[in-house]
């Protein structure tokens, strides 16, 4: 069967942190999205009737058509797939048995046969998976409903496992049943601070119950699109398919027109984790919610009172934290501090709208021992897709703002530039493949090899870039996708450090969306997202998992955190090709950078700053200890009151894990017949000046913060390279 609609939208990383190729190319994660109830209940038949057996198995070939990796459904997808699918049913592992699921696995030998044969009774049959899933659900409400009527002793020690990869599976219902009383314990503890403990009981009955009657209620749709996905999980983390409403919303979102916190989410073993925080919305300009805060509660403030979210789909979770535009949200956070300890937490903001330039590129100069260094910080790949079409070259989009700060920079006469890339998540590639061209002369942006293992070049004609300047890259382990293909094709010519965390994210592989020809009046029937290819660096090397490697090490906490590619289930393996032919490195650092890090270090050992850090990401690398007690701490509590009076506005951009650049979406057909040529190439005439309101040729005080010692340190690492090439010119 044919999909006749290709779109490819854009996003972050989340992080969700990919490439896209095809009408746009973009750079970001992508999970899936929960239906929204609300959407069900105005379009009743919009997700009904949309996937059968006949068309599960269809998808599935669809996926397998333009996999990069997978060509059949066989015995090792077989058993990733029923893996995924029970990893979706019950994260938290609150429900199955082991000898569930011991049974379950006994017929994974067959599952692609009888995909194939277009037989899913072991999916929705009396006997299958599902309806043992809603026998259990039965069993688990009847244990929480009972937790619930006991009286919680909160002045006991005792503890419960957070991380649900430690925890095995339930030997029998008297240990799932001990699992529920000490998860209900620990959501009234999280609750029990903003609310009657006696109302908050009434409201987790209740809302178990309709957890029950939600999960029973399910159409034969829902369930296939569950195992679908978890069919597309298991091909890679970043393959998934979306249902008609979830294809909706995820259109719907590119027009960043939401009012939130400013934060983005992902759903990981029944936890709601903000997975990035995007400057300028609410929770940036608070600064208290950090990436990998875990959200436990959350009261919308419409008077339903706090609500544990814990095991909630994560659609309904966005639900409660949206709203209208100056109202106030309140979230109870679950953080792993720096010192091991598990911190619990309120945070009270504000709902309100990201501005776009709160999330443009911005520069400002940072002036050491008579060197001016210019610091730009680049938050996102991003473009106004219409506005380009309309007028490239003073429409809104990175790689004019990059040229318009570097401009501004070269203007106040600065020794060296810094790009921050530490939280840019990706974006947009034709942006990316511009940026580069500022920096190199005529690069090999990026390599890209599709499922035949044909590799097509991505390059830029620039023959004067704009600079030439001594240059150097700062990046974390959140700098992903696009972020990496800059600090990638930099590194292999030599044209400047990348400096910062041991290494960036790690996401190198590319998606593309194809829309699924609809039935029975819809538009469409959902989508499938499906990595169709990995990209390369100029020089072969993948950045696949393992990301690209800093020429020199900043301390940094970042470095305690187990963030990046390597850490999804499934992810694609780091492989390497041959350099492009084209590809002649400008400079060899090879011999410059070990003094550098010999300079940087001395200075680093001199300070207490970074003592501190080098001590504390030491004892947390020991301390893996996920343990949250289950013990009353109201001290604590009362130092991490909601700070109401410190409320301010922003926007919250939710999209599952996706984390998006501040652009409108839109299609560019000419882009799309471009890729499919040997060689994509864009020339340096396509750089422009960004529309300019009255302040944007002032530079900005919020590129360089007070106690960033990072930025700085990587400013000094800068001039040292300037002051050792001077020295070598004079010798």
């Amino acid at each position: 069967m044919k999909l006749p609609k290709k779109n490819i939208l854009i996003s972050i990383a989340a992080i969700a942190i990919g490439v896209s190729i095809g009408q746009h190319f973009n750079i970001f994660p992508f999970f899936q999205f929960a239906n929204s109830e609300e959407n069900i209940k105005k379009n009743p038949k919009q997700n009904m009737g949309y996937l059968t057996c006949a068309s599960l198995s269809e998808r599935s070939k669809d996926f397998l058509k333009n996999h990069y990796l997978f060509r059949n459904f066989d015995n090792e997808l077989s058993i990733r797939t029923l893996e995924m699918f029970i990893k979706l049913l019950d994260p938290g592992k609150l429900y199955f048995t082991q000898d569930d699921i011991t049974e379950f696995t006994k017929q994974e030998q067959d599952l692609y046969k009888n995909i194939n044969n277009i037989d899913c009774r072991f999916i929705s049959g009396e006997d299958g998976i599902y309806e043992r899933y809603k026998k259990r659900l039965d069993e688990a409400t009847a244990f929480a409903t009972a937790a619930l009527k006991e009286k919680q002793d909160f002045t006991k020690d005792e503890y419960i496992e957070t991380d649900r990869k430690k925890i095995e599976w339930a030997k029998s219902s008297a240990e799932l049943k001990e699992r529920w009383r000490k998860t209900i314990k620990f959501i009234v503890l999280n609750m029990k601070e903003s609310d009657d403990i006696d109302k908050i009981k009434s409201r987790l009955t209740r809302r178990y119950e309709m957890i029950k009657k939600d999960i029973k209620n399910r159409s034969t749709d829902e369930v296939y699109a569950l195992f679908l996905n978890a069919f597309a999980l298991s091909l890679d983390p970043h393959s998934s398919f979306l249902t008609p409403i979830d294809n909706d919303q995820f259109q719907q979102d590119f027009s960043l027109k939401f009012v939130g916190i400013g934060a983005t989410l992902k759903s990981i073993d029944g936890y709601t984790i903000i997975d990035a925080i995007v400057p300028g919305g609410a929770a940036a300009k608070d600064g208290r919610l950090k990436k990998n805060d875990k959200i436990v509660a959350v009261d919308s403030g419409d008077s339903s009172g706090i609500q544990d979210v814990i095991e909630m789909d994560l659609g309904k979770v966005v639900q409660l934290i949206r709203g209208k535009e100056g109202t106030n949200v309140k979230l109870v956070i679950l953080r792993k501090e720096i010192d091991g300890k598990m911190n619990r937490f309120n945070v009270i903001l504000k709902r309100a709208i990201v501005q776009v330039k709160d999330n443009e590129a911005k520069s400002d100069i940072l002036s050491i021992n008579n060197k001016k260094i210019g610091i730009i910080n680049l938050p996102s790949f991003y473009i106004d897709y219409k506005g380009c079409q309309e007028n490239p070259r003073t429409c809104r989009s990175s790689s004019n703002d990059m040229y318009r700060e570097i401009k501004k920079l070269k203007t106040a006469k600065v020794d060296g530039i810094v790009v921050d890339l530490r939280r840019n998540g990706g974006g947009d590639l034709s942006e990316t493949q511009k940026i580069v061209g500022l920096f190199i002369k005529n690069p090999i942006v990026t390599l890209v090899e599709d499922k035949d293992r044909q590799v097509r070049t991505l390059d830029f004609e620039a023959n004067i870039p704009p600079y030439t300047g001594p240059l150097a890259i700062i990046v974390s382990k959140y700098t992903a996708s696009a972020s990496e293909i800059l600090s990638g094709a930099v590194q292999d010519y030599g044209r400047g450090y990348i400096l910062g965390n041991s290494r960036t994210f790690g996401k190198g592989t590319v998606q593309t969306v194809f829309e699924i020809a609809g039935t029975g009046g819809r538009a469409t029937d959902g989508a499938i997202h499906v990595t169709i290819a990995k990209f390369f660096r100029p020089s072969g090397k993948s950045n696949q998992e393992k990301g690209v490697l800093s020429d020199i090490i900043i301390p940094d906490i970042i470095e305690a955190t187990e963030i990046g590619e390597k850490e999804y289930d499934y992810a694609l393996p780091y492989t390497t090709i041959k350099p492009s032919r084209d590809f002649k490195p400008e400079k060899d650092l090879s011999d410059v950078i070990p003094k550098l890090q010999k300079l940087s270090t001395a200075r680093v050992e001199k300070s207490p700053e970074f003592k501190k850090i080098i001590d504390t990401i030491d004892k947390a690398k020991k301390d893996k200890n996920t343990l949250v007690s289950l013990k009353e701490n109201k001290e604590t509590n009362k130092n991490i009151a909601d700070k109401s009076d410190k409320i301010k506005s922003g926007k919250m951009l939710v999209d599952n894990g996706k984390m998006k650049n501040s652009s409108k979406s839109g299609k560019d057909k000419d882009i799309e017949k471009e890729v499919k040529k040997e060689s994509f190439k864009m020339k340096s005439e396509d750089y422009g000046i960004s529309v300019e309101d009255e302040d944007s040729m002032e530079f900005s005080s919020k590129v360089i913060r007070k106690n960033d010692i990072q930025l700085k340190e990587s400013a000094q690492i800068l001039i040292d390279s300037i002051n050792l090439t001077a020295n070598n010119k004079k010798e």
